[in-house]
């Protein structure tokens, strides 16, 4: 675990909260806190044992100390009144509580004090690939009027973003330099921008791309590398005053692939999570700037990205709106065999419904039309939308 994360607080029954604490049916929850050294996980151990309303408390040693408990859910605001000596561990149950209470209500903030808000709906981040090498439609885009012709269809069909990329993040896909990337991306957005109503955002590890691309009108920043693959793209996106979405990855688009390994992937993810968090406020990048997406297919097995699937409400802790983007990907192909892209649709379809149930907040999609359809009836199961009582 890095230093910087050197605790990670975790809710891990029941899947959902969004019950008021008073409801009866969600009386107990099960926390668990991580931490890296075996002092401060036996100060949590023998404070919890010393409170009247915390049961079952036991700690695991392993390559990291696990503390677990059980606790009403009527006490669990207190308990980080009980915490104060573990300032750390008292915001993360805070912010935990929080946003797991208010499930699906979220404000974030852009350029110039503009706002984006939703409340219990699920976006659609439809995808615009300006490469030749993408796995599903590389080069099909490379012409800014073919991009804007797809992007117009996009908002059609019922896109909240767009999300647009010059360089292919495929396994084993090449680096381009930031030139190379400009040079695709910026007469898109430049045409995109004037065609459309809905905001766009630029899938772009580098500093230099991410600058260009807001000032041709990007209002978001999709960053794979959770700003760990530019030294300056911290700053340069606190700078900007754009959202930025940080991606989980192990490795690189190079070799992501080669032997994933996790000692548990959920919390390896969220602990890595907490760490980006915290680098990306010290940078100066906003709170309500910043989205986690935890990396379906980036450094990951088919067994780690249907775990991730899910177990994808646990990312609620964070408190930041979840970004998922299982579309047409590799799992998907060889759960059903070895399909090919084209024939993943509605293998797509399922690991969306799935991903929203679990608590996706946005979905990141080739297919906007189709995927349009899918949120609308996972939506109505999730937040009982579009339903009237009989």
């Amino acid at each position: 675990m890095p230093a910087k994360a050197s605790v990670s607080f975790r809710i891990l029954r029941p899947e959902s909260l969004s019950p008021t604490p008073s409801d009866p049916l969600v009386s107990e929850i099960i926390c668990a806190a991580e931490f890296s050294g075996s002092g401060p996980a036996r100060e949590l151990e023998h404070r919890l044992a010393e409170l009247s309303f915390t049961r079952r408390v036991r700690l695991k040693k392993g390559p990291l100390f696990f503390v677990r408990w059980n606790l009403p859910l009527s006490q669990a605001e207190a308990l980080s009144i009980h915490l104060k000596s573990m300032p750390e561990l008292a915001r993360q149950i805070q912010t935990a509580l929080r946003a797991y209470l208010a499930d699906g209500f979220w404000e974030l903030k852009g350029r110039g004090n503009r706002k984006w808000m939703w409340t219990r709906k699920t976006l659609v981040m439809g995808i615009l690939n300006v490469t030749p090498d993408s796995f599903s439609d590389g080069g099909k885009h490379l012409d800014p009027s073919s991009a804007v012709e797809r992007a117009l269809k996009m908002q059609d069909d019922g896109a909240d973003w767009i999300d647009v990329g010059g360089e292919s993040s495929r396994p084993g896909a090449k680096a381009v330099t930031a030139r190379e990337e400009k040079k695709r991306i910026l007469p898109v957005l430049k045409a995109c921008v004037k065609a459309l109503r809905v905001p766009l955002s630029v899938d772009t590890y580098k500093s230099e791309v991410a600058r260009a691309a807001v000032g041709e009108g990007a209002q978001m920043v999709n960053d794979i590398g959770a700003l760990r693959l530019d030294q300056r793209m911290g700053r340069t996106i606190a700078a900007l005053k754009v959202p930025v979405i940080l991606m989980h990855m192990q490795g690189e688009p190079r070799t992501m692939q080669k032997n994933p390994t996790y000692q548990e992937v959920v919390g390896d993810v969220i602990r890595f999570f907490r760490e980006r968090i915290d680098f990306a406020k010290k940078c100066g990048i906003r709170e309500d700037r910043i989205l986690v997406d935890p990396g379906f297919g980036f450094g990951k097995t088919p067994w780690h990205n249907i775990e991730l699937t899910r177990r994808l409400w646990e990312f609620k802790v964070l408190g930041k709106p979840i970004v998922i983007g299982p579309s047409l990907k590799s799992t998907l192909g060889f759960l059903l065999g070895g399909a090919p892209p084209e024939e993943r649709r509605e293998a797509t379809g399922a690991a969306l419904t799935a991903s929203i149930l679990q608590g996706a907040d946005w979905v990141r999609v080739h297919d906007v039309k189709a995927a349009v359809r899918v949120v609308k009836i996972a939506d109505a199961i999730r937040y009982d939308r579009g339903l009237t009582a009989p």
